[in-house]
């Protein structure tokens, strides 16, 4: 074994974010399967929710109460873990099934002299630490998602004193992995890592890694080219990952989709070094995808992971009439896109590709067996196919297949479990009810092999179910409103529903939702990108433009450009009656010289306050009121989106996780490490940023603005001015912005640091000004400010003065403007008009 070390300085309040990885042990880990407690109480929020032990943790805890944890023999050490920014050793991602994890690290510490030192430890599960062979912490945690911190002091010797970190969780879906060992107390330290390679070289190639980042976020049909802000002294060889794919199996696509080529991209970073050609992205798939870079010197292996975007040529869903463009989407489906079940459904209907059909129902069949989180969605076209197909069109072994897993499928708490599906959000609320109602009506009479229960109880059970999640939505409206994530799901049960039913009221409770959610998307799509304020996001969506799946269903309901891959529930919008109403067609795009002026809630007690303001070539969005000074989750409160380009999106946000294209909820881009106060007043948006009840939380706000697809672009101390085709966008920020020079974000990204911060995003039309210099004076005279201990900011609108307070609310001309209408009903007015419910408006 070598004694070279390589050393970085550590400092207090530093933490140990490089280690020496060994590789990770995954065992399948189910515990014993039971019925649970019923729990749901259909006010559905977003965030975490608290299940209690699901049986694999209850296992897990029988486990612990037993075991010791020993050092194994024969360790070793090929990886090396480089945190960069982030000061977290984190490996939070998503598990179908419950797995327990398990990793062993290693780091070395340098001190001068021989001292106490003492760090904190944070993680949500166990971590047992051994110092120079002795074991010096167990914290055995073991929360899902919580975090516990403990302090741990040892003395430590002059010279190097050795670190081995035993870490443990048990993944259940998103999972919160990680250690943050940060140092309270100790001088004239070095932390490092043991490697069989020059100190210098190692240093290189971490700052190299480091320095990587894609030419551009988005690429269109064009080369994707790696530069590198860091060119090392001597010679990195680096690999791009071609082998990394997502499962076939997949039932929900919560990950960015890795590289699967046929083919070695490799390059080599040196003094000379400008730009590498990775591989051109004509042909592919659109989308997001994971890009790891490896550096591998004899047996250590380096990397670090980026993401981008591809957006290949859409097809064309510019058919004037709603069944052209329904067929086309179905033809397409027959020859690309996803092995998901209701593309099987796609070619039943059409009695064509039938082996495609059969292979894609086999795929299915596997995570309805084992019961993968998600796997209410996957059987919901199951469901559809045996009742529309059943005995026709495939072999008779086919359709037994599905029949058995139908009547063996876990459809709700109160069977027998020991999974990990996710019964206690509203999408999968639905889409369990749904299912069990469609699978009880398919076998009245027949007995379910895990509930033991009739088909007809089945029923019975499932129609009092859905009339409770109705009655909640339509009290309430949707905790996820507007997510491009998750309005496909609810689509998804809601289609199913409204297809299958045999009962009238229940299939026009279906129609009734879908009517109002695809007025929710109309009024938050301009140009085919489906944006606005969201309940849940994730930066797979928010960087995507229109590749999601919502872009996918708008494009056949409305028209426009549709990427294959993302027709799960285009699919069953295509095999349906369903027509969107005519309001829908009508808010979708504004009249040239008009604009439309929006205002509804969404979420348990009309908790989330949606605002939208949208003309022709640009929409603003926000959400007001929500859980203020609150550490966050995946809600995206600010959005701004103009027609000129698909990836001009505009958005502010608190990160609450330095990995770029991470896996943390909220991340960098999505969601809010604490919510901010935000208020709209019609095309103008307020946010104040306050953190300091939260000290350990990252300690800036950030813009996203897309200056490359920009027409025009000027960053002036505290000001942000961009013009988009016929758009305009002005945003005052309470402090200078700071741009980021280097990284992936690099000409996107622009910062304003502080506990404290405040922004104004104000939107307009060109035809207003008379260039963007008028339209940036215009926005200076307005005469914004923000008052750090008043924690206001305010500014002068056309109707009066506007101040947002971070206690009180909203204020005009000093009178409180309370938030109005209080409906879960979209209410609009065109111009400056009188909002009326859109059921009302003439159209």
């Amino acid at each position: 074994m070598t004694n070279r070390r390589t050393y970085w300085s550590i400092d207090k309040g530093e933490s140990l974010n490089r280690w020496g990885l060994a590789a990770a042990h995954e065992q399948y880990f189910p515990g014993a399967a039971r019925p649970m407690p019923d729990a749901v109480d259909y006010r559905f929020i977003n965030g975490w929710v608290d299940t209690g032990d699901l049986p694999c943790r209850e296992a897990l805890r029988e486990l612990l109460g037993r075991r010791e944890i020993a050092v194994p023999d024969g360790l070793v050490f090929p990886e090396v873990y480089l945190g960069g920014d982030d000061p977290r050793v984190d490996f939070s991602t998503f598990r179908f099934r419950p797995t327990l994890v398990t990793r062993w690290l290693r780091c070395s510490l340098f001190s001068d002299e021989a001292q106490t030192i003492t760090f904190t430890v944070e993680t949500c599960g166990g971590v047992h630490i051994w110092l120079n062979g002795t074991k010096v912490l167990q914290l055995d945690h073991y929360q899902r998602n919580e975090s516990t911190v403990q302090p741990v002091s040892f003395d430590v010797c002059a010279g190097d004193n050795d670190i081995l970190v035993f870490l443990e969780d048990l993944h259940e879906r998103d999972t919160s992995c990680y250690l943050l060992m940060t140092l309270v107390k100790g001088s004239n330290l070095k932390a490092g890592i043991e490697l069989d390679l020059d100190e210098q070289y190692a240093k290189e190639i971490e700052r190299t890694l480091d320095g990587l980042r894609t030419d551009k976020v988005f690429y269109h049909e064009e080369m994707v080219r790696i530069v590198a802000d860091y060119l090392p002294q001597v010679p990195v060889k680096v690999r791009l990952d071609t082998g990394s794919h997502p499962s076939e199996t997949v039932t929900m696509n919560v990950l960015l989709d890795g590289m699967k080529m046929d083919r070695d991209i490799a390059f080599t970073v040196d003094q000379q070094f400008s730009v590498a050609d990775l591989f051109d992205s004509t042909g592919l798939k659109a989308g997001c995808v994971s890009l790891r870079f490896i550096v591998e010197v004899d047996k250590t292996c380096f990397s670090r992971t980026l993401g981008t975007t591809l957006l290949s040529p859409p097809q064309s869903m510019h058919m004037p009439e709603l069944a052209q463009r329904k067929l086309a989407a179905l033809q397409h489906m027959l020859v690309t896109g996803k092995d998901e079940p209701a593309r099987a459904l796609a070619a039943l209907a059409q009695n064509k590709n039938l082996e495609l059909a059969e292979r894609i129902i086999q795929k299915a069949l596997v995570p309805v067996h084992e019961r993968h989180d998600c796997a209410d969605f996957w059987i919901l076209p199951l469901i559809w196919m045996y009742r529309s197909y059943a005995g026709t069109l495939l072999a008779d072994d086919v359709w037994e297949q599905i029949r058995e897993a139908i009547l063996g499928f876990r459809y709700w708490l109160d069977e027998p479990g020991d999974d990990v599906m996710w019964f206690w959000s509203e999408n999968h609320v639905l889409c369990f009810h749904v299912a069990q109602y469609l699978a009880g009506s398919l076998f009245p009479d027949e007995k379910f092999s895990n509930s033991g229960k009739t088909g007809r109880e089945h029923k019975e059970q499932a129609f009092l179910r859905l009339q409770r999640w109705f009655d909640s939505v339509d009290s309430h409206g949707l905790a996820e409103w507007n997510s491009a994530a998750y309005y496909p799901i609810d689509f998804l049960g809601l289609f199913t529903l409204m297809v299958n039913a045999d009962d009238a009221e229940m299939s026009q409770r279906a129609r009734g939702l879908i009517d109002q959610i695809f007025i929710m998307v109309a009024l938050h799509t301009i140009n085919g990108v489906c944006a606005g304020s969201q309940g849940r996001v994730y930066e797979k969506e928010l960087l995507a433009g229109p590749v999601t799946e919502l872009g996918s269903i708008a494009a056949v309901a409305f028209g426009g450009d549709w990427y294959p891959g993302y027709d799960r529930v285009s699919a069953l919008l295509a095999l349906s009656d369903y027509e969107p109403p005519k309001a829908a067609c009508e808010l979708l795009q504004v009249q040239q010289g008009q604009h439309i002026y929006a205002k509804y809630t969404q979420g348990l007690d009309h908790n989330a306050k949606v605002t939208l303001w949208k003309s022709p070539s640009v929409q603003l969005s926000t959400v007001s009121d929500y859980k203020t000074g609150i550490k966050g989750h995946q809600q995206h409160f600010l959005d701004v989106q103009t027609n000129a380009h698909a990836m001009a999106r505009f958005w502010i946000n608190h990160p609450g996780d330095m990995k770029v294209w991470g896996g943390s909820r909220p991340s960098y881009w999505a969601g809010n490490a604490v919510h901010p106060r935000v208020a709209q007043y019609k095309n103008m948006g307020f946010m104040i940023f306050d953190h300091r009840a939260f000290p350990e939380v990252i300690n800036f706000t950030h813009i996203f603005a897309p200056k490359l697809v920009c027409d025009e672009f000027v960053v002036e101390h505290n000001w942000l001015f961009a013009r988009t085709g016929s758009a305009l966008i002005g945003i005052f920020a309470s402090s200078e912005l700071q741009p980021l020079e280097h990284g992936l974000y690099a000409g996107y990204e622009w910062r304003v640091h502080g506990p404290q911060s405040a922004w104004v995003v104000m939107v307009a039309e060109m035809d207003e000004y008379e260039s963007l210099a008028d339209f940036q004076q215009a926005c200076r005279s307005r005469g914004a400010t923000f008052d750090a201990q008043a924690n206001t900011v305010s500014i002068q609108h056309d109707d009066g003065a506007i101040q947002l307070s971070y206690q009180q609310g909203l204020t005009l001309n000093g009178e409180l403007q309370a938030f109005a209408p209080l409906t879960v009903v979209p209410n609009v007015a065109l111009n400056d008009g009188e909002l009326k419910p859109w059921t009302h408006m003439n159209y």
